[in-house]
């Protein structure tokens, strides 16, 4: 009898010791769970493609990049990329087709080109193609700032390509390898454009009534009335602004459906570019792009033709069909399962209003110039956050976005814009490309791009 009360006691405290660390463990856990929720989980790492979580501070999955709310490593922890640039020396990630480490010699999936960007057999200690006054980046086996010259760590293409006003060959000797645009440059062109956009609205023409501010998850309308009080006709009368508004009834709303553009459809898209290259914003551009050997170095019919593959080529998002295209996600806007994705224009927003098919819910940010970020239900689909600029031209849209696209592709963009004060401010464009098909001649589909608010 004693021995088996001894056991019983025995039996007892092991599970009390048991109890004990279990309950550690949930604690430590869920100290975790708090830690990530609070700020820690700012980053992407495990959570490629995980469903919204709102209690994060940012997404990591294919919608962040409409609502504007992926986390800063969004792009380099979840997104498949053929590239070295920027990667030299980077951990494996299965979701990249090819590496960018010193293993990858081994495994033979190195990226094409990694010995020309992340070594010094390759390239005289990798090149500055497409990182000209980028910020110092230890990775890579170079630099390619103002500092570097004083550090003495330069690529040994620098100077060809950052220090002689876009070096390389400027176009001149018959090649057409595209050169290096610096962020000086893109903010330069930028500011330019801006203040040659005579179509944009001026000072009355549009009156807002922004209300309420809210959240991008809120499903409570805090804005009873229309975001737009007043638009002056003769705004929306301009002929870039007209062939904008041909454009918008040309698509399926909904997402897997496949669209086929008409006759009529094809002349509208034409007569819209060609407006678009007669604008001062629009041959600014093109005349920039072509410095760089971007504008397919030879007329502009062939700059025409490349814009119209870009934005108005057709490609797949959901169900194999040729369901969608970048004019269509960023100026028209499309529902994609049960929500809104991408809706970047101001034209079509105020379009949707006057039909009724839009409820403004209130605004989650504003910034000068009238950048706003809008929260509103189509047709009855919620849309978290629209970022949108209030008031500029179509052509100067479509110009940021594309000089953002083909310069900075799937990346920020920091462009110079001004205040209706007349100072100038630095402001972020977000583009997106599809990578999993290509409209030819190198180019990339344009899959989003929109102001960040």
């Amino acid at each position: 009898m004693r021995n088996f009360i001894q056991d019983k006691g025995v039996t007892h405290s092991r599970l009390e010791t048991e109890l004990q660390q279990s309950m550690m463990k949930i604690a430590v856990i869920l100290l975790l769970v708090a830690l990530a929720r609070q700020g820690y989980g700012q980053s992407c790492v495990g959570r490629c493609n995980d469903y919204a979580d709102h209690s994060y501070t940012c997404e990591c999955n294919s919608y962040c990049d409409t609502y504007g709310d992926c986390c800063p490593d969004y792009i380099s922890t979840c997104l498949p990329t053929s590239t070295c640039a920027g990667r030299c020396g980077s951990s494996l990630n299965l979701n990249d087709p090819c590496h960018c480490n010193a293993g990858c010699e081994n495994f033979y999936d190195c990226c094409a080109d990694y010995a020309t960007v992340c070594t010094s057999g390759g390239g005289g200690g990798g090149s500055c193609s497409g990182r000209c006054d980028d910020l110092l980046d230890s990775s890579m086996p170079c630099q390619c700032n103002s500092q570097c010259e004083n550090h003495g760590d330069c690529c040994s293409d620098y100077n060809s390509i950052c220090n002689s006003g876009g070096g390389g060959d400027g176009g001149n000797t018959g090649s057409c390898n595209a050169i290096s645009v610096s962020n000086s440059e893109i903010q330069a062109v930028s500011l330019e454009m801006w203040d040659l956009d005579v179509n944009r609205a001026g000072a009355g023409d549009i009156i807002l009534n922004p209300q309420a501010t809210t959240s991008d998850s809120s499903t409570v309308d805090n804005s009873p009335e229309p975001f737009f009080t007043a638009v002056n006709p003769a705004v929306l009368q301009q002929p870039t602004y007209q062939a904008l508004i041909a454009l918008l009834d040309n698509y399926q709303k909904v997402e897997g459906i496949d669209e086929v553009s008409s006759p009529q459809e094809e002349a509208e898209q034409d007569n819209f570019l060609d407006l678009f290259v007669e604008t001062a914003v629009g041959a600014r551009l093109y005349d920039f792009l072509q410095s760089k050997n971007l504008a397919g170095c030879a007329d502009i019919a062939t700059f025409k033709d490349y814009l119209k593959r870009m934005w108005f080529g057709f490609y797949s998002r959901q169900n194999n069909a040729m369901d969608t295209s970048g004019f269509e996600h960023v100026f028209v806007g499309e529902i994609k399962t049960n929500q809104v994705s991408g809706f970047h224009n101001w034209v079509e927003l105020y379009s949707r209003e006057q039909d009724a098919s839009l409820n403004y819910y209130g605004y989650v940010g504003m910034s000068e110039p009238n950048l706003y970020g809008v929260h509103f239900s189509w047709d009855g689909y919620m849309k978290g956050l629209s970022g949108s600029s209030i008031g500029t031209s179509p052509e100067m849209d479509l110009a940021l976005f594309t000089l953002c696209h083909m310069t900075r592709p799937a990346a920020q963009c920091t462009v110079n814009i001004r205040t209706e004060s007349g100072s100038v401010v630095s402001r972020p464009i977000q583009t997106w490309t599809w990578t999993k098909t290509y409209p030819g001649d190198g180019l990339k589909y344009v899959a989003s791009a929109y102001f960040l608010i």
